[in-house]
């Protein structure tokens, strides 16, 4: 891996991979998004609540503590250059071939591990004691729907350390239409008015078992159509012996086998930290309740399923392979990593400014336009949703130093790591209890507890980052994510005009939206002005990014 070339060839696949994955995500939440403003229309509060809370806790539950920890470690398996060899015994570990064959091996052990993990999973959301129909049917059906896709990991893995990405943007987009469709298909057809659902969250768990085969179809027949063309020999997709050069036969990497184990168990850790706003309202709150977060997430993290989650899971697979290097080019390596990292950073704060002074004030309008008036009006959507536009910038800039983090840390570094994240997980149940039961802020205090969570983790990240690169840290400090400060003052001007506008002009009728949205395309035309006029250079390295060059 990696001399300079090797570094401009990784970066140039890593950005062609963040745009299949951003048009996968754009392509993918615009279909989610539209047709689930009609879903809305069809179905209660109580079932979205189930269905978008509870069920997508147990799935993410079963996936993340499966493969996470795994997908992180087997990224950073290195390359080498000495020849292919095979033996009666096995494959020669210090070959091409053999790492591969090392990354392979490991990669088995999620769908076992998934096994286990689906059955746990399962059994603990059977145990509730529900009375929505369906309930018990689709807690087992997501389960399936799980394991469909943890069957395939093995390939995923393959086609993500070869840099395969248009298998997933073509697969995974067929099995986001399909789920849509489905989902939509069959809420209409058991609608029987005012909220009232024959299928009730039993349409969801369908459409998610629909979305897992068609992942499961889909790598399949990619991989059996590389090896029917020749491109990938059949015996390498799945395990073989290996043989090191004392002629020791082994199965399984110690070392990537260790880092696999200690990254799962941090896994459980992030999970809690993670998914732990879904865990609190489920139980600190009542459905209906459930339901309301649900539809503002919904909103509030489009930006972040069709921008930041390509951003890092890309940056992580990017940061893995350019730091995979020998001594002699790590400084150039964590030069180029670097100034990556800082040009990702100050993209998400020019992006959050414009979510905390622009998207904060538009809130009610959109729901209005979007839903109508009960949950504009009687619900508190419209609040929650700008609280969590606060958050939307924070969760980028988390993202992405995690990303490196995970990376770059040994595997000493992860374990000081997971001790932190047991502080960080007391920290964000304790605001979390503090603010919804204690000083009852409902929803909008999950979200301030999310975000304490967030600050701490990316304060963590960051003395790990800077730690790690050495010299280049004065290049992170936070006087250089900021934009200059006519466009801070821009963005300053923005907020307070658009805010006189929400209560002075107001957003009820079609008429005052019209006002209103008016003055803030106005607000945003010259903030847009500014950033052209006064973040040239900015600019100039997020272009040159785009095109997979390296920072000067």
């Amino acid at each position: 891996m990696p001399n300079s070339a090797g570094t401009d060839g990784v970066l140039a696949s890593s950005v062609k991979g963040v745009y299949y994955l951003i048009m996968l995500q754009l392509m993918s939440r615009l279909v989610t998004f539209v047709l689930h403003q009609v879903v809305l229309r069809f179905t209660s509060a109580e079932t979205l609540g189930i269905a978008s809370v509870q069920f997508e806790l147990l799935l993410s539950t079963i996936l993340f503590l499966s493969r996470e920890g795994f997908r992180c470690a087997l990224l950073r398996s290195q390359e080498t250059k000495t020849s292919s060899s095979e033996s009666f015994l096995g494959i020669l570990d210090t070959t091409p071939e053999g790492v591969e064959q090392k990354t392979t091996n490991v990669s088995y052990i999620p769908t076992c591990l998934g096994l286990i993990t689906t059955i746990l999973a399962c059994s603990y959301f059977l145990s509730f004691d529900q009375t929505c129909p369906h309930y018990h049917l689709s807690v087992i059906i997501f389960g399936v729907a799980a394991m469909a896709e943890l069957v395939i990991e093995p390939l995923f893995i393959l086609a993500l350390q070869r840099l395969y990405f248009q298998v997933r943007v073509s697969v995974e987009g067929v099995a986001v239409v399909l789920r849509c469709l489905v989902t939509f298909g069959l809420t209409i057809l058991g609608s029987r008015g005012n909220g009232e659902n024959t299928y009730g969250v039993l349409a969801f768990a369908i459409a998610q078992l629909v979305f897992g085969l068609t992942m499961m179809v889909g790598y399949l027949g990619f991989f059996a159509m590389e090896v029917s063309k020749g491109n990938i020999a059949l015996r390498s997709l799945y395990p073989r012996r290996l043989v090191s050069t004392d002629g020791k036969v082994y199965w399984f990497d110690r070392t990537l086998l260790d880092l696999s184990i200690t990254l799962t168990k941090q896994s459980l850790l992030k999970h809690i930290l993670t998914e732990g706003d879904k865990m609190l309202i489920t139980a600190l709150s009542t459905d209906d309740n459930q339901g309301i977060y649900a539809f503002v997430v919904n909103y509030g993290s489009l930006v972040v399923r069709i921008l930041f989650q390509p951003l890092e899971e890309t940056g992580r697979t990017l940061f893995s392979k350019v730091l995979s290097v020998s001594p002699d080019q790590k400084e150039n390596s964590i030069t180029t990593v670097t100034d990556v990292l800082l040009v990702i950073i100050r993209f998400h704060v020019l992006l959050g400014l414009l979510f905390v002074c622009f998207a904060t004030n538009y809130t009610s309008t959109l729901i209005d336009l979007l839903v109508g008036k009960e949950w504009s009006t009687v619900r508190n959507a419209p609040q929650v949703l700008s609280a969590y536009c606060l958050y939307v910038p924070m969760m980028g800039i988390n993202g992405i130093t995690e990303a490196f983090v995970q990376s770059a840390a040994s595997s000493s570094d992860l374990t000081r790591q997971s001790y932190a994240m047991i502080g960080f997980s007391i920290c964000f149940m304790l605001a979390g209890y503090l603010w919804m039961s204690v000083w009852d802020f409902g929803a909008i205090g999950l979200v301030m507890a999310n975000m304490v969570n967030v600050s701490i983790r990316i304060v963590y990240s960051l003395h790990f980052i800077k730690t790690y690169v050495g010299a280049q840290r004065n290049k992170l400090h936070i006087r250089n994510w900021m934009p200059r400060r006519l466009t801070m003052g821009a963005f300053a001007s923005s907020w307070a005009i658009t805010r006189w506008s929400l209560h002075h002009i107001g957003w009820q009728t079609l008429d005052q939206k019209a006002r209103h949205i008016s003055v803030g395309v106005a607000c945003f035309s010259v903030v847009c002005a500014v950033i052209y006029k006064k973040e040239q250079r900015f600019l100039t390295d997020l272009v040159r990014l785009s095109k997979g060059r390296k920072q000067n």
